[in-house]
Formats: structure tokens, C-alpha cells, sequence
């Protein structure tokens, strides 16, 4: 007996998971976390998928484990509903809206699927959990009923994800014993017959490969096709036999809150961005925005209907949901409500949008600035077919007055009453019964660790265990090994401050400050209140994500949030060569800066990152009294920034190169204190910071890694690893301060 047939059967009540079911809610709530980690990889890919016209292949590969969340449990899916499809939407917003759009759609049609005669589900589902297809669902071309199926010949427009796509759905009209009707069919696109054009040129979305695709004589198989009334219904189309009450939601609690989730995601973006913003950028005269009480007064305002948005979004979405699942039946009222209540929100995020970006002058409007692109990208939203104000409000609040519906309203034939497998892929978890592990362990204060059994942790509530694939290497770790600068540390403890690893749900990600006794160099490690951890992207290497922790975001931070750094400033990195200052180098770069020098002793790595881009010149330090004047001479007018990771003599010969208004930031003291004092005049006017990592806010730090994960993952940030394996960390302990031009990574 297939699994087709046995569904019908299957020990599940229909209808019966849903909001409200504890493993359904926890799924829910993993999933929208997750989706975080997709954000800056999403904003980093932005410019080139706008050049491609649809998203790069590597970023419907990265965000795969997303693809199968609302495909029917008894599928291998994880069966979830519209707040995880709304939200996920959202925050994918917060990278790009047309990368939001694509991969919700992608995720809503693998739901959709679940909608057709079971036999086409099975088939859909037999290898594979989701499937990658789009859905011009408007009724276009023509299509005739032969033996076995049907053949079916058109232009199907809209097809959102196209390029991104095996199948698509298109609707076409059946004469059906002797009746007009309108059919959904499924169809492969790679077959006789079947083209995909090249005709999606958009000034907004146009990274969402929206185009149209033709069909001549194409054949469907029978099973492969269903009226569009029962497709788009909530009590007629045959998945209504699966366990997941999402499938009984009409369009508009459903594509509608995505969609409107999507609007709201990118508004909330945008305000965070020209939040930041605020202080920086300048208007014409000089001022900051944030001192012009215009400008002020225009953020208020933005900030006030945003809030608003917000409470409005997620009472309907509640509201709907507990609807929903409910069964109850939608009036016409409650229908013409909601449609008009998310409309309203999307035309708010476009005014905040616009409201945003018209008060930030012209440097928004530059094709790499993500503030343009969400602009144009929320008109286009704003004028779907869901969302089109003119034709969604009159028809909207003719519902809602108790006027009655048109022949023309789209899914008017949807007012009308409501009438396991597989287990969780994220699974048991991944935590391991065990009393001891392998560890590097220190026995005594200022000792050389030793890999040796160390009590496995036991996590209290609230604390997690992660299982550790690899840890990096920093030269903090041997000062506290050493008893600095936070005092004589635990023996025996486990030594190392972060790593990579996974949770027990599953989720790879990036931890550090785990809690004592226990370290990042060993098979497990304790992550507490004060632990830091944060998803990573499974395409991205363990060795880098762990590099770019500590080293990254020292360097980051260091540039974006204390030195502030502008698009056009001059920068110098001081030990270039090392792990921050490589990191540092490229940052720079990825930041606006209009020229970066790299300074260091060793001549070969220094010519390298010249070579591969990452500086536009060098300077080889020697210690000597030529450096100073080697350092100006390599800049064009004098340095704004200066990243510093050695100090010693490099900072007395760096400081005269600044221009006035330099902020000169030291994150390391590998080459000692400066030896000479420092002439007044070159102090003036300048800014001299100490960064540490303990004094960066928590979300700041946050943000800092995202985005490091983000441009390394979309390959616009690189750098060398080096991997260890934990038994040889004896050999490699006292090295970890000894200026390496690569990242040390120890492999548990």
C-alpha cells in the first residue's frame, strides 16, 4: 500500500497540529530564529542577485533548511503554519526584500503542493522533503482534456522564483463536461516544450527572477491538476486529510500575512539602518542629521507609524491564527478586515520607507546603498495585485460596509465556512550522555594545557550544552591561562574562549564566554547567562566562522563603532598581516573606505593582500626611525582611521600621518608600549581609543559577527586557516602570540 493510500487512514486526526501544540510552538520559534543568520549574507548578496535578476544559487542552497518548514509532517516536513511563514519573511527582510519574497514564496509553494490529489503528493515528496517551484496562479493560455491527463499551452506571467525553480504551478481554463472551469497544474519545467524567459527587467524586485514561462503542448498527468476553487480552498482540496491545520487557511491569512510580513520586515529595516545612521551622516553645511531637529522630527515619525504597523501586524496575525485553527468560518466582514488591515500595513511601510530615505540626501541613492534598493523594491509591493490600494481598499471596506462582493473580486468563491510519518528534523538533539571528555586542560597557573578526561558538563536550567567541531586560537588566551587581566583563573580548568559547534536541536553555530570551568577545547562545552551564541550558516567553513569571533569582530567594532568609520575615509592598519589587521583591511574596504594601507614586518604577506586587493598599498615595518616617515609618504592626503594592533614604536611613527579628526583606535600591544612621548601637535584634534572586547555592547558585538558571516559567505571576505588537531595544541600553545599570518584553528 503506497504511503498515498495510507494517509487516508494514517492514525492522525486531520486538522488536529497546530498553534498551541508545544513541539508545534518551539519549532515555530526555532525557525524564526534561525532565519537570522540568513540576514547579512542576504544584504551582502543584494547588488549581485539585482544583476542576476534572481537569487544566486549559493543563496537558495543556504537557506535550504528553511525550504521544507510548512511541507506536511507525514512528507518529512515540519508541518508549520502562517506565523512561521509570516515571520520568517520578515526577518529575511532584514536582509533584502526581493530575497525575502523569492524564498518565501519557495516556501510557501512546497505547502501549496500539499494541496494537490495524493498520488501527485506522493510523487512530489517520494525523494525529497520540499520542492523548488513557482505559481502564476492567474488563469492564462489554454488547456485540453486528453487520455490521461491534459495538455496545456500558454504564457503564464509572474512566476515569482522562476529562475530558482524545477516546477511551477500554472492555471489555465478546461472545458469539463461542458463547463468552463479553471485548473491548476504542476509541471517540471525541464521537458520538451517548457521555456523560461528571460523577460523579467524591473526597477524594483528585480532580483526575485519573476518572469514568465511558456508552455506549448505541454502534457500534465491527470493526478498533476486541480480545479483552482479547490486548490485555493480550506475544506475541499485533498491535503485536508493531513494533521497540519495551516492547510485549512485561506489565501489571505496565509500568502496575504507573508506578503505583509515581508512589507513590515523591510520598513523595519530601513529604520535601522538610518537609525544608525543618524549620528554619522551629514547634511549640506556640515551638521549631523541627528542635530537637525527636521531631520529628528522625521525619525519620530517614521519610529511612531513603524510601532504602529507593528501592533497592527501581529494582532491580525494572531487573530487570524487562532481563527484559523479554530475551523471557524470567515464572514465577509472579517474577510474584507484583514485584507484591508495588511494592505494598510504594506502602504505604511512604504511611507516609512520613503519618509526614511527622503530625508538622508543623496548618498542613499547609490546602486550599492541597501536604502534605494529597499525603496524601490516596497513600490513594487505596494502595487501586487494583493496589495494594490486602489483595487484592495474599495473592495476591502465594501466587505467590510456589508455591500456584497463582484464577479471581478479576486477569490470570492473563498467566503465560505471551514468545514505522521516522519518525525521533527531538528530531531532529539545531539547531547551526549556522558561523564567525561577529552579536553585541553589546565592544571596549573601560567602552565602549557594537556590533553587529558575533564568531567563532561552537566547544564543547570536555563543552560545548554554545545558539542564543539573546532576552536580558535587567540593570544588572549594565553593571558589568561597566565593569570591576566581578570586574575589567577580555575585549576583544573578547560582552556580556549570560542569556537564553533552545535546545539542539541541541531543549529551550528558560533559561541564564546562558555561558563567556567569549561573552555572552548574540548568535546563539549557549557554555554551559561553571560555565554555568547549565534547561528551560523552551514555553507560557511568552521574554521573561518570561529576566526571571525574574536579577531573579526575586535576588528570590526573597532572601525564601525568606535572610529566610526565613513565612506571616503583614508585608513592605516598597523600589523596588517596578522588576523585582525587582515580582517581589519578588508572591512575597511567593505565599508566605504576610499583608500587602505596596511603596515607590518612581514614583506611577503603584505605584497599578497596588495595583490589579492585587500590593500591598496603597504608599508614594511622595521622599528626603526624610517617608519614614520614611510607611513606618511604612503598616504595620499593623511590617515582618518587607524586600526592598531601592535602598538610599540609603530604608534609614535603612525600618529604625525593623521589628519585632524583622525580617530586612532589600539586593539593589541604585541609590539609594547611606545617608547617616546608624543608632541602635543599631533594630539590635537585627534581621538586615541583602547578597544577591548568586554566594553562593546552585547548587540553590537552581535551585529559585528553577523555581518562579518554575512560578507565571508558571500566570499567578500576571506582569510587563511590554519587547522590543528587537539592532540598536537601542546606544540602549538606557545605560538599563539608569535605574529601569525593565519588563523590558528584547533579541530576536536
Amino acid at each position: 500500500m503506497s504511503i498515498a493510500e495510507t494517509t487516508r487512514t494514517a492514525p492522525v486526526e486531520p486538522a488536529s497540529y497546530g498553534a498551541g501544540d508545544p513541539e508545534f510552538d518551539a519549532t515555530t520559534d526555532r525557525f524564526i530564529e534561525r532565519a537570522k543568520v540568513l540576514i547579512p549574507t542576504l544584504r551582502a548578496r543584494a547588488q549581485e542577485a539585482e544583476a542576476l535578476r534572481y537569487q544566486p544559487p549559493q543563496t537558495i542552497k543556504d537557506a535550504e533548511f528553511l525550504m521544507d518548514m510548512l511541507t506536511p509532517k507525514v512528507w518529512g516536513g515540519h508541518g508549520l503554519g502562517s506565523r512561521a511563514l509570516a515571520e520568517v519573511s520578515r526577518v529575511l527582510a532584514h536582509g533584502d526584500t526581493s530575497a525575502a519574497w523569492a524564498l518565501g514564496f519557495l516556501i510557501e509553494h512546497s505547502w501549496m503542493a500539499a494541496h494537490l490529489p495524493l498520488k501527485a503528493q506522493e510523487e512530489i515528496f517520494k525523494d525529497t522533503t520540499f520542492v523548488l517551484a513557482s505559481a502564476p496562479l492567474t488563469p492564462a493560455g489554454k488547456a485540453e482534456k486528453v487520455d490521461g491527463g491534459f495538455r496545456l499551452t500558454g504564457t503564464f506571467k509572474y512566476a515569482s522564483g522562476l529562475w530558482n525553480s524545477t516546477h511551477t504551478f500554472a492555471s489555465s481554463m478546461v472545458t469539463l463536461d461542458g463547463v468552463m472551469t479553471a485548473m491548476t497544474f504542476f509541471v517540471p519545467l525541464d521537458q520538451p516544450g517548457v521555456t523560461v524567459n528571460d523577460d523579467w527587467f524591473m526597477s524594483g524586485m528585480a532580483a526575485t527572477g519573476s518572469a514568465s514561462v511558456s508552455m506549448d503542448e505541454v502534457f500534465v498527468p491527470e493526478h498533476f491538476g486541480i480545479p483552482l476553487e479547490e486548490m485555493l480552498s480550506i475544506e475541499k482540496h485533498p491535503g485536508t486529510v493531513h494533521a497540519e491545520k495551516f492547510l485549512r487557511y485561506p489565501p489571505y491569512a496565509s500568502l496575504g500575512m507573508m506578503i505583509t510580513g515581508i512589507a513590515l520586515g523591510s520598513a523595519e529595516a530601513v529604520v535601522d539602518i538610518v537609525k544608525q545612521r543618524l549620528g554619522t551622516t551629514r547634511a549640506f553645511g556640515g551638521a549631523t542629521r541627528q542635530d537637525l531637529p527636521q531631520s529628528r522630527m522625521r525619525f519620530a515619525t517614521a519610529w511612531e507609524k513603524l510601532r504602529m504597523a507593528q501592533l497592527l501586524y501581529y494582532k491580525i496575525l494572531d487573530d487570524s491564527i487562532e481563527k484559523c485553527d479554530a475551523l471557524e468560518a470567515w464572514t465577509q466582514q472579517e474577510i474584507g478586515q484583514i485584507e484591508l488591515d495588511q494592505t494598510t500595513i504594506v502602504h505604511a511601510a512604504q511611507e516609512i520607507i520613503g519618509l526614511l530615505c527622503d530625508g538622508m540626501g543623496s548618498s542613499p541613492y547609490q546602486t550599492k546603498d541597501p536604502l534605494q534598493r529597499y525603496r524601490r523594491d516596497i513600490d513594487v509591493i505596494a502595487n501586487h495585485a494583493f496589495m494594490d490600494w486602489d483595487l484592495v481598499g474599495e473592495r476591502s471596506i465594501r466587505y467590510v460596509l456589508g455591500l456584497g462582493s463582484r464577479s471581478t473580486d479576486m477569490f470570492r468563491n473563498q467566503i465560505t465556512s471551514q468545514g505522521g510519518v516522519s518525525k521533527d528534523r531538528l530531531g532529539e538533539g545531539n547531547v551526549k550522555e556522558k561523564t567525561t571528555m577529552k579536553a585541553a586542560v589546565l592544571k596549573e597557573v601560567a602552565g602549557v594545557p594537556v590533553i587529558d578526561e575533564f568531567a563532561a558538563p552537566n547544564p543547570e536550567p536555563g543552560e545548554q550544552i554545545v558539542d564543539v567541531v573546532v576552536a580558535a586560537l587567540n593570544p588572549i588566551d594565553l593571558r589568561l591561562a597566565a593569570g591576566g587581566p581578570f586574575g589567577p583563573p580555575i585549576v583544573p580548568s578547560v582552556v580556549g574562549s570560542e569556537g564553533v559547534g552545535r546545539l542539541a536541536d541541531g543549529t551550528r553555530v558560533y559561541f564564546s564566554d562558555v561558563k567556567a570551568p569549561y573552555g572552548a577545547l574540548a568535546e563539549q562545552a557549557l554555554l551559561g547567562d553571560r555565554s555568547r551564541y549565534y547561528p551560523i550558516p552551514e555553507g560557511l567553513d568552521d574554521g573561518l566562522a570561529a576566526a571571525l569571533g574574536t579577531s573579526g569582530v575586535t576588528a570590526l567594532t573597532a572601525l564601525q563603532w568606535r572610529a566610526q568609520l565613513r565612506a571616503g575615509d583614508e585608513v592605516l592598519v598597523l600589523g596588517a598581516t596578522g588576523a585582525v589587521g587582515q580582517i581589519g583591511a578588508q572591512a575597511a574596504k567593505l565599508l566605504g573606505a576610499s583608500r587602505v594601507v596596511g603596515a607590518g614586518r612581514s614583506v611577503e604577506t603584505l605584497e599578497k593582500l596588495k595583490a589579492d586587493g585587500k590593500i591598496d598599498d603597504y608599508v614594511v615595518l622595521t622599528g626603526e626611525e624610517g617608519d614614520a616617515e614611510a607611513i606618511k609618504s604612503a598616504a595620499h592626503v593623511g590617515y582618518d582611521v587607524v586600526l592598531d594592533t601592535v602598538m610599540g614604536p609603530a604608534f609614535a611613527a603612525a600618529l604625525p600621518a593623521t589628519k585632524i579628526g583622525a580617530r586612532y583606535v589600539v586593539v593589541g600591544m604585541s609590539g609594547g608600549q611606545p617608547a617616546t612621548t608624543i608632541a602635543y601637535p599631533f594630539l590635537t584634534g585627534r581621538s586615541v581609543f583602547g578597544h577591548l572586547k568586554p566594553i562593546v555592547p552585547l548587540d553590537e558585538w552581535e551585529a559585528a559577527y553577523q555581518q562579518l558571516v554575512g560578507w565571508a559567505n558571500a566570499g567578500q571576505l576571506t582569510l587563511e586557516v590554519e587547522r590543528v588537531p587537539l592532540s598536537s595544541l601542546g606544540d602549538v600553545w606557545p605560538n599563539i602570540a608569535k605574529g601569525q599570518h593565519r588563523k590558528l584553528v584547533v579541530e576536536i
